[in-house]
């Protein structure tokens, strides 16, 4: 399920060393696009996709993009990102930009943002381990934004994968972005190659917020990856 700037998917292609340059792609369908733990799409189902191109020196370039409900003209969300990957053995790491630009937007609203993250894993044998780091210096108007977020995903019955996760959303301008607050939630996941199915849950600590889509929430989604 993509998650604006996916930091940790990027990470998670690190999985298999690329040749001197490798594209992959993927397109997705979700029951409902949830983002730090908030419905992007007003709990309707979202259809998604990307492409990330891969250097052997660790340079990478991606898009990718979403449809969004935010009960105005908004009609998508496109990422452009870029980066640099590294990795030791076992260990991961990687430090990206992300540009995001709301499609449709209303004029003057100024959704759009810029995004810093770095990003970290450890693959043992039997699970791995993820971190995030996502800054952004003016969240929709909200001023600066740092997002944390630490994740374990651990492979079982060979296609079967589960991964819970926890993070915290933090705003410098509370009066425009809103409280601070927590969410969390866990994945579960079938590989069945070029296709992964599954169904997750996410909540938050945020409470009685007017229109916000942010209790405890539940999406399948389905995902189809090339080449």
């Amino acid at each position: 399920m993509v998650t604006r700037f996916a930091a940790l998917a990027l990470v998670a292609a690190l999985s298999s060393a690329p040749a001197w340059a490798d594209v992959e792609g993927s397109v997705s369908l979700t029951s409902d696009y949830i983002d730090k733990g908030l419905s992007q799409s007003d709990g309707n189902a979202a259809f998604q996709g990307g492409l990330t191109w891969t250097h052997e020196t660790g340079l990478f370039l991606a898009m990718d993009g979403s449809t969004v409900d935010f009960n105005d003209s908004t009609d998508a969300e496109l990422n452009l990102i870029g980066g640099y990957q590294w990795q030791w053995e076992q260990w991961a790491v990687v430090a990206g930009i992300s540009r995001t630009h709301y499609a449709g937007a209303p004029k003057g609203a100024g959704m759009d943002l810029w995004e810093f993250a770095l990003a970290g894993s450890l693959d043992l044998e039997t699970h791995q381990w993820e971190a995030e780091m996502v800054y952004s210096p003016d969240d929709g108007g909200a001023g600066d934004a740092l997002y944390h977020r630490i994740a374990v995903t651990i492979p079982f019955a060979e296609r079967f994968a589960v991964s819970p996760h926890l993070g915290h959303q933090w705003y410098d301008r509370k009066d425009l972005g809103g409280p601070n607050f927590w969410e969390w939630g866990a994945e579960l996941s079938y590989a069945l190659a070029p296709a992964t199915i599954g169904i997750a849950y996410t909540d938050t600590s945020l409470k009685n917020e007017p229109g916000c889509k942010c209790g405890g929430r539940v999406a399948a989604f389905v995902t189809v990856s090339f080449p």
